[in-house]
């Protein structure tokens, strides 16, 4: 399907009448992106042991994942139970994530914006 947009052109009589224009993209600019040779063509047994090694090796990182998540899920758990603000505590360990000088930064942009908004 084939986007259009709509434009002015003046007819002989001098009146403005809209013609409707395909969009075309504008060209990329840049090296063109490489497409890498596919590795089952070039050599099928050992691509495709090499990919099911990938792929197992995948599948046992999901379960993995899935574990940890559950782990973490039932420390929040806890944490509620004993009567601490989930909440603050997922927010304190996003901070925690962050280099220093950008939780900084993010504090900087946060109490411009409370300032702004009069909620300080």
């Amino acid at each position: 399907m084939t986007s259009l947009t709509m434009r002015q052109e003046r007819a002989a009589d001098g009146s403005l009448r809209h013609v409707p224009t395909a969009l075309v993209p504008a060209p990329k600019k840049g090296k063109p992106k490489r497409t890498p040779a596919d590795p089952i063509k070039a050599n099928p047994e050992a691509s495709a042991q090499q990919l099911a090694q990938l792929i197992e090796r995948i599948e046992r990182l999901e379960e993995e994942k899935s574990g940890i998540l559950d782990d973490i899920k039932d420390v929040y758990s806890e944490a509620k139970a004993t009567g601490f603000d989930v909440k603050a505590m997922r927010d304190i360990v996003k901070l925690r994530k962050l280099e220093k000088h950008h939780r900084i930064e993010a504090e900087e942009i946060l109490d411009t914006y409370k300032t702004a908004l009069g909620i300080v």
